[in-house]
């Protein structure tokens, strides 16, 4: 039988709470909501609560403090905290991924209460109560919802320290009841159609804007510090910026190293992004496909943006992706 939101907190409450502190209820105030940029799904949290998360994952406390409590017993302030996690199904099912994370709670030595099935969202998911001890007199407490998706298992964890848990049930009652797990369209239109509200996105790198229709992309940075990638309707057809180590280089030597990679050049040249100089360079990596690489060097740090399209239908993707490279602000 499903569990309604209210009636899963109040179970796992009985449950959680045996043999902890009693401390007052912390009643839920104003919220504010949250919109992942990447994967589309939407929860509220406290309003005097961050998110110290990032895209495709959001984590929810009031203060870094209350996150170093769950790392380290020994440093911080006992707390709640509140993550939402996207894992895409990447070829299996959400019983493979459920068990998974099953898996990782037993190698924490965590004590598992039995599934409970409810409905989030309009959608099927499942809850998992269980107990990590903390030190020897203090455990944490935590409930994990797992929503299926149409492309993702998305994991809602609710943990508190000691008593934390209990004092904040009304508060994940309420997270747990705003989380919108995101709508795929099933048909995309034949020729893609770039949006002109324009999303922004923020790293520690750089700041860049992007048509809000374009998809986030999850990719592997192997050995550079940062990468990302937003996709329109085409695989073939994305920005990608990566992030690596200028070794004290200027943006001469980095492309002076870096040029020789690019045989099939077929045009290059320099020009300036938010006031830096700028190597680009055009090839084609297979048949049908162009692109375009820059290389920015700030504070010591290369900046490699690729632009790849579909040239049958340069007018479409080009022009777009043009615009959010003129968009990019260096920090």
């Amino acid at each position: 039988m499903k569990r309604t939101i209210a009636f899963f907190f109040v179970t796992l409450l009985a449950l959680a709470g045996c043999g902890t502190p009693k401390i007052e209820t912390i009643q839920v105030g104003e919220m504010n909501q949250y919109t992942d940029p990447g994967y589309g799904f939407s929860v509220q949290y406290p309003k005097d609560w961050k998110n110290y998360g990032n895209t495709g994952k959001a984590v929810f406390a009031k203060s870094q403090e209350v996150l170093d409590k769950f790392l380290d017993p020994r440093t911080g302030v006992e707390g709640e905290q509140v993550a939402v996690d996207v894992l895409p199904y990447a070829g299996k099912t959400a019983d493979v991924l459920i068990q998974g994370i099953k898996d990782d709670l037993k190698n924490q030595n965590a004590e598992i209460k039995p599934d409970q099935p409810m409905t989030v969202g309009g959608k099927q998911a499942v809850a998992i109560a269980y107990r990590i001890q903390a030190t020897t007199k203090t455990s944490i407490f935590g409930q994990m919802v797992l929503v299926q998706g149409d492309t993702a298992l998305y994991k809602l964890d609710f943990e508190g320290y000691g008593p934390q848990f209990d004092a904040h049930v009304n508060v994940n009652a309420a997270i747990l009841k705003s989380f919108v797990p995101p709508v795929v369209v099933a048909k995309k239109p034949d020729v893609w159609n770039p949006s002109q509200n324009m999303a922004d996105f923020d790293t520690k790198y750089f700041t860049i804007k992007y048509p809000d229709n374009m998809e986030f992309v999850e990719v592997n940075k192997g050995n550079n510090e940062f990468a990302m990638e937003r996709r329109a309707d085409r695989r073939d057809c994305s920005i990608h910026i990566d992030v690596f180590g200028a070794k004290n280089l200027t943006v001469d030597k980095v492309w002076d190293q870096n040029k020789g990679k690019y045989s099939k050049a077929k045009n290059n040249g320099t020009s300036t992004i938010d006031g830096a100089k700028a190597y680009w360079v055009d090839y084609s990596p297979m048949a049908n496909i162009n692109s375009r690489a820059y290389f920015i060097v700030k504070n010591d740090k290369v900046i490699r943006v690729t632009l790849n399209w579909f040239a049958p239908q340069k007018d479409i993707y080009f022009t777009v992706f043009e615009k959010s490279i003129n968009s990019l602000k260096l920090k």
